[in-house]
């Protein structure tokens, strides 16, 4: 047996073996779930225990003695806000800070999520509020002329509101006030604009013989998962500050329950934000700001560790604060109406791929606009990408034929100057250039393609309009793999399930392999060939959107090869 079927067949035993190791440790009763960590075994309630992240010491504040009973003895109440965008219920608690966000269910896009209990549910409405044992959605805290922070989380008193009942014309307006600090009140006005993901916050300090320096919000919460593939969201969750077109980002991937990000702070800061892998809440105040962020872990179900982001911004200076709060997908559209350059926090690649990724989401969108479906898109896209490049590839298969027909010449130099290799080099230069042949005009093509293929690669693996898109019979969301089996246990660079469309992906690899590898060394070839099995394994996890589209593109890429090849 020749070496390239010992390499290819030992490819195939690794795959039979990665694939079956599942049915094994069912058979035996393996449950591969850690639990081993004790930190990872803690209750819920003892999340309660780990440090917070925006608590300050413990201060007395100065209370008048009458309101003191109606400050803090206050009871919380409620308000329950919706539009056609979402569902909200919001608390008094500081002045109005959310207890529940729904977003519309009625859109595809934003459907499926985790409930309180952490259980995953395809058709509930997405909920983005992570962490209930805290409660400040936002909260008001006040910095006076010493430096001492107070984070304010008694309920307030409304005084006004308006827009609370059933006219969709007017939009929800609610205006509360502190009524249990002596040295200064605090008034706070939440309005919720209509057909929006935005909910304005304007806090002013009045009577303040405090000593009030500024004011600020404080969001520790975090923002809820809402994909079944937790590892692949986390690795998307973040939370940023930009500072004049600039962003520090802070990331944490939980081991443990006692990992935690320490709070950084930054000044001069255009907004605050935190995201996960389609959603986003972000803290966009009219002027700019001082701004911190930290993170710690919390418990989404069992044994299931997600990072828990908190940020918050204070004034600089200023007794007042006028900030805008988005709540919502991350839609490129969505995000520009703030008109900051907060889409910069999306996933568009590189700073040179950016043009790229922006150009194919537009004419993703542009496309849908005429009613298509985003599966017929995507196929779409592959005959344009192929279109495109196609004469790429034919320029690169004209130049590497060249190349393969100068093979027999350029081994008689090297064995005529084998020991003498300035000669060789300057005789090998000479041979090119009488051939009119250029030894990377095989190359330079192919890389001319790579900034399309590697935006594609990033709009299409991460963009929400493929959430919850259907396709057609299995494939029903094109944001998720295309599964047909349910693995037991969860298998590393494979996942927990059997998806067809990667399949065919490694299938299509292979074949096109196989026609461009044809005049290869042939100690090359069982490498190219382990590469297919390789993109076969890591594309199992991948949305099937991206398949989808790679399966097509490879097919047209596979048809043209094999016409170049017999005219040839």
């Amino acid at each position: 047996m020749s070496d390239m079927k010992r390499t290819f067949m030992a490819g195939l035993v690794v795959a039979g073996i990665l694939l079956l190791m599942p049915f094994y440790f069912n058979l035996i009763g393996y449950n591969n779930l850690p639990s081993d960590s004790d930190s990872n075994n803690l209750p819920q309630s003892k999340q309660e225990e780990k440090k917070a992240l925006f608590d300050v010491p413990k201060k007395e504040i100065n209370v008048e003695p009458s309101s003191a009973t109606v400050g803090f003895g206050m009871p919380e109440k409620q308000y329950v806000i919706s539009n056609n965008r979402f569902s909200a219920v919001l608390s008094n608690v500081s002045g109005g800070s959310l207890l529940s966000y729904e977003l519309d269910p009625s859109v595809t896009q934003f459907r499926g999520g985790y409930n309180e209990e952490g259980q995953y549910d395809a058709l509930a409405p997405v909920s983005l509020i992570l962490n209930t044992q805290k409660k400040c959605a936002p909260c008001i805290q006040t910095v006076d002329n010493n430096g001492n922070t107070i984070v304010h989380e008694a309920p307030f008193e409304l005084v006004s509101s308006s827009g609370l009942g059933s006219d969709p014309d007017v939009a929800p307006r609610l205006v509360f006030e502190s009524v249990h600090i002596k040295d200064f009140v605090i008034q706070k006005t939440v309005t919720f604009p209509r057909d929006s993901f935005v909910i304005n916050h304007h806090i002013e300090i009045k009577k303040n013989k405090g000593g009030i320096n500024s004011v600020g919000l404080v969001w520790d919460k975090g923002l809820r998962n809402t994909e079944k593939n937790i590892p692949d969201e986390v690795s998307y969750s973040l939370s940023s500050v930009g500072m004049n077109k600039t962003i520090e980002n802070i990331t944490l991937t939980p081991t443990s329950i006692s990992d935690v990000v320490e709070k950084k702070t930054y000044n001069n800061a255009d907004w605050a934000a935190i995201r996960n892998k389609y959603f986003i809440v972000a803290l966009v105040p009219k002027n700019p700001v001082t701004a911190s962020h930290a993170s710690s872990t919390f418990m989404l179900k069992e044994e299931t560790l997600v990072p828990s982001y908190a940020t918050s911004i204070n004034s600089i200076h200023s007794s007042v604060l006028d900030c805008d709060i988005f709540l919502g997908p991350l839609d490129v559209d969505e995000i520009n109406k703030l008109d900051t350059y907060l889409d910069r926090i999306m996933n568009f690649g590189w700073f040179l791929l950016q043009p790229f990724s922006r150009s194919v989401l537009w004419l993703l969108k542009f496309l849908h606009g005429f009613g298509l479906n985003y599966g017929i898109i995507l196929i779409l896209f592959a005959f344009i990408v192929r279109f495109v490049t196609g004469p790429l590839t034919k320029k690169s298969h004209k130049s590497t034929q060249k190349m393969q027909e100068l093979q027999p010449q350029l081994q008689k130099l090297q064995q005529k100057h084998k020991k003498n290799p300035q000669r060789l080099n300057q005789e090998t230069v000479k041979l090119y250039k009488e051939s009119g042949t250029n030894p990377l005009g095989g190359c330079f093509p192919m890389l001319l393609q790579m900034p399309l293929l590697f935006s594609l690669f990033i709009v299409f693996r991460s963009t929400i309009e493929f959430r919850g898109a259907p396709f057609f019979a299995w494939i029903s969301n094109l944001s998720q793999p295309d599964t047909i089996i349910n693995l037991p246990v969860y298998i590393p660079l494979y996942g927990d399930q059997i998806a067809f469309l990667p399949i065919l992906l490694g299938v299509t690899m292979f074949l096109s392999q196989r026609i461009s590898m044809s005049t290869m060394d042939p100690k090359q070839k069982p490498f190219m060939y382990i590469m297919s099995v390789f993109f076969y394994l890591i594309f199992n996890s991948f949305p099937s959107g991206l398949n989808l589209y790679y399966v097509v593109y490879n097919i047209l890429n596979y048809m043209q090869q094999k016409t170049l090849k017999q005219s040839s």
